[in-house]
């Protein structure tokens, strides 16, 4: 088995770019899931944080069984930062590895520190036969469809594209 490797690809404008883990799967089957996050509107703090968790985050997605591929995406307007991220499962072994270990501990920071008034987040995971998004599709999507909170408060809850097999939690 080749050993997973995160890759650097630059962004367009003033983004951050792209962290990618993997090659993205050309062909699905009804056992893919995809995993959506974003958050809108960070603060320097905020995203200071963000930035540690997700960098604990990374390396157990190296070794995480069942996953696929994985794409990290951030950019930085008017002084507010954006982050979103795509994880591409095979199976259902998502939940095991969204509770467990580093990504446990930082959903429970994660909450605390992205749940503000002055943040927008959104969550959805859905299963999928057809292709991986791209960035733009993601933030697309997960505005439509995904778990929606508005300054900490929950407002919708998520309603999957095609309402094929959900994982959501």
């Amino acid at each position: 088995m080749e050993k997973k490797k995160w890759r650097s690809v630059k962004g367009e404008g003033s983004g951050f770019g792209t962290l990618i883990l993997g090659k993205k799967p050309e062909i699905q089957s009804e056992q893919i899931f995809i995993s959506l996050t974003r958050g809108e509107g960070l603060n320097f703090f905020q995203l200071i944080i963000n930035q540690i968790l997700t960098l604990m985050v990374m390396n157990q997605m190296k070794k995480a069984p069942g996953l696929l591929y994985a794409e990290l995406y951030g950019e930085m307007k008017d002084r507010k930062g954006y982050g979103q991220t795509m994880t591409v499962w095979d199976g259902k072994t998502m939940p095991k590895f969204r509770n467990r270990r580093s990504h446990g501990i930082a959903m429970k920071f994660f909450g605390w520190v992205i749940h503000r008034k002055n943040t927008k987040t959104y969550y959805l995971t859905y299963s999928s036969n057809e292709k991986i998004p791209s960035v733009t599709e993601v933030r697309d999507i997960i505005r439509e469809y995904g778990k929606f909170y508005d300054g900490g408060k929950l407002v919708r809850l998520p309603s999957p594209p095609k309402l094929n097999k959900s994982v959501n939690g």
